[in-house]
């Protein structure tokens, strides 16, 4: 049986400015994981011509929609973008278990990043 596949836009060229965080919207999971597949697809730039800074990205969860969203204990680590200009990627994760999610972007020391980035769920 087909389960289709949710994509949820995140960010569009959204800056995360030198030592930043960014947080999307709280997605509402509860519905649209029928297999518990997650893949964060991403491009991360830098801006005004420069390179990106080192791009962080992980998710946060929460019981409620307004609840207070926090790293799983030993877990919430996606993937790492590096420093340079254009760097995009396709990550797989397994969250724990919870009903709302936030994806979390974090940018590093040396340059702000502009991200662009998507959820897909199945």
């Amino acid at each position: 049986m087909y389960e289709g596949i949710n994509t949820i836009a995140l960010f569009k060229d959204t800056l995360t400015g030198t030592s930043g965080t960014t947080l999307s919207d709280p997605i509402d999971i509860r519905d649209i994981s029928k297999q518990g597949d997650f893949t964060l697809s991403y491009i991360v730039n830098g801006t005004g011509g420069g390179t990106a800074g080192t791009t962080n990205f992980s998710y946060l969860g929460a019981d409620t929609f307004d609840g207070v969203y926090r790293v799983p204990s030993g877990a919430g680590a996606i993937g790492t973008s590096g420093v340079a200009d254009g760097n995009s990627d396709k990550v797989n994760f397994t969250p724990v278990v919870t009903p709302f999610m936030k994806i979390k972007v974090v940018c590093g020391t040396s340059n702000p990043s502009l991200v662009t980035a998507n959820l897909n769920v199945r």
